[in-house]
């Protein structure tokens, strides 16, 4: 199942803000890549509660910067994190992790808004890729369900590169199958973790960072994909 904003909030016809054009001058991208979960998909939350669920039920005594750390990382990454700070088997705490995440994802999956409405717009005039910390099986799971996955001609995933975010591997591969150099390819993220990895890769960087989490470096950062000045601007194109 879907969000879908209302077509008259995000009508391009107007020009792009100034926000837009001091940010980027006249460059436009020749490609676009975009995260995945809690840009394009709402499943940060669904990961949250399947997180909080198995870090209470094993008592884990998490640090401020693991949160920090948490977000964005690949299931390994977190279970690695937990099973460290609890003193339990990194292997037990990933199954757990599954499970929950697997439960928390059973009811359907909805799209962060804006979303449809800019990957739409957006693919009517470049070549759109898709770059996530899931593993690929995962990834075109969830953007089928979430009835995207037609409008990516790219998809790469932590299993597709040697390291995931916030290496710049998976972006790099991205921008070299979608026939773009990374300078000409733009890139959305919501958290610090992707941003790094898109920065570090030579991308040009918007970011829309997950509320109640910290704004990272980027081009411009925007509250939401559904700000008309975004839609605005990608008709310009």
């Amino acid at each position: 199942m879907s969000t879908v904003s209302p077509s008259s909030s995000m009508s391009p016809s107007s020009p792009p803000s100034s926000r837009f054009t001091d940010a980027f001058g006249d460059w436009t991208p020749q490609a676009v890549v975009f995260d995945c979960d809690g840009l394009l998909l709402d499943t940060e939350t669904v990961w949250q509660r399947a997180q909080d669920t198995v870090v209470a039920a094993r008592r884990v005594p998490l640090r401020e910067s693991d949160e920090v750390e948490l977000h964005g990382s690949t299931l390994e990454d977190a279970a690695q994190i937990i099973a460290r700070r609890a003193g339990h088997d990194e292997q037990e705490v990933l199954a757990d992790l599954l499970r929950e995440f697997d439960r928390e994802f059973a009811p359907g999956i909805e799209l962060m808004p804006g979303a449809e409405e800019i990957v739409r717009l957006a693919g009517a005039k470049v070549p759109l890729g898709c770059a996530s910390n899931s593993w690929l099986e995962a990834l075109e799971h969830k953007l089928t369900l979430g009835g995207l996955r037609e409008h990516f001609t790219v998809l790469e995933a932590s299993d597709t590169v040697e390291h995931p975010k916030p290496a710049p591997d998976m972006y790099a591969a991205a921008a070299r199958a979608l026939g773009a150099d990374p300078a000409a390819v733009l890139a959305l993220e919501d958290s610090g973790t992707g941003a790094r990895a898109a920065r570090d890769a030579g991308l040009r960087l918007l970011a829309v960072p997950t509320p109640g989490h910290p704004v990272p470096p980027a081009d411009l950062a925007l509250t939401s994909l559904a700000d008309p000045d975004l839609a605005a601007w990608i008709a310009t194109w």
